[in-house]
């Protein structure tokens, strides 16, 4: 890990500076190149612009860290059933990414679950025929089985329930392998949480990991159960590379999705969109956005730029 990298976690860290810059939240552009809006209502309307102006779907995500206050988790819950409702409201895809950590799991099994279909349910009653999902976020490896676990419990019970799993964790196309044969929605990412025990090591390996997961993804059998593919990455290579296997395999850029993170290459998002080829972004909201703008920052130096443009500049993702 860089210095710049362990400076931004730093930054992150800090309630202090957290309290300060979300004073500064109306005249920040750092929120807004990263986050979607402070409320339900805010983060529908960006959702909405991105919709009409460039095609690209949301995937709305209240911010929030690791909780074990009941007091916190259920204001996490009501806010992802708000944004449930919201979305089925506008017309739009009731599409949700919701950590386990967030809605429970830190408490316990138990409330964590019911949590997830009070959240589930809530997104099948707004659900109005569109792309419609409840994705539960991949966290670190303590949490993963029960993450895995959740999933399949959401399916059984009709849930309209998707699942992340991290490319470069070497158990992944054991999981895959199950998660190819149900008619679910599954996010494939590199991984945030590196655990060297459990992981591929190096970029090049990594990377052929995620192809690996691409072309099981991407195989006969699962387009024949009915599950849909969704590749959250940023990097233009990959991408290409998923493109071609797509086209080889007889996929249409109908049948699967591209997923960036709201504010980040947006000038590849509509490159993409050009194409005719289906972008999504993971749409944050929420008044505790400070930890995770500065972590989107924190992932490359280039980016430094925006700390000291963000206290003066009025700048805003697309338009």
């Amino acid at each position: 890990m860089s210095i710049f990298q362990k400076t931004a976690i730093a930054l992150a860290r800090s309630s202090a500076l957290g309290r300060a810059m979300r004073t500064l939240a109306a005249r920040s552009s750092l929120a807004r190149r990263f986050v979607g809006g402070a409320d339900v209502g805010a983060a529908v309307r960006t959702a909405l612009r991105l919709r009409d102006h460039h095609g690209i779907r949301s995937s709305l995500f209240y911010l929030g860290e690791y909780v074990a206050d009941p007091a916190a988790i259920e204001h996490n819950v009501a806010q992802a059933e708000a944004a449930c409702g919201a979305l089925g409201a506008a017309g739009l895809d009731v599409h949700v990414s919701i950590d386990p950590t967030a809605i429970g799991y830190m408490h316990s099994d138990a409330l964590g679950a019911a949590n997830a279909r009070r959240i589930g349910t809530a997104a099948r009653v707004a659900a109005g025929g569109g792309r419609d999902w409840v994705v539960l976020d991949m966290e670190d490896s303590g949490i993963r089985d029960r993450t895995c676990a959740l999933h399949r419990d959401l399916l059984a019970a009709g849930m309209p329930a998707g699942l992340t799993l991290q490319a470069r964790r070497r158990r992944t196309p054991e999981d895959l392998a199950w998660a190819i044969r149900q008619r679910t929605s599954l996010r494939l990412v590199k991984g945030a949480f590196p655990e060297r025990a459990l992981d591929h090591a190096g970029r090049a390996r990594i990377d052929q990991a995620y192809l690996d997961a691409a072309s099981i993804m991407l195989s006969p059998e699962a387009r024949e159960s009915g599950f849909f593919p969704v590749f959250g990455t940023h990097d233009d290579r990959l991408a290409g590379a998923i493109m071609a296997l797509a086209r080889e395999r007889g996929w249409a850029p109908d049948d699967f999705e591209f997923e960036m993170l709201y504010g980040v290459r947006p000038d590849w998002q509509l490159a993409l969109r050009g194409m005719g080829y289906n972008v999504r972004v993971y749409l944050p909201f929420g008044a505790d956005w400070w930890p995770y703008a500065i972590r989107r920052v924190g992932e490359n130096p280039r980016n430094a730029w925006l700390l000291a443009r963000s206290l003066t500049s009025d700048g805003h993702y697309f338009g």
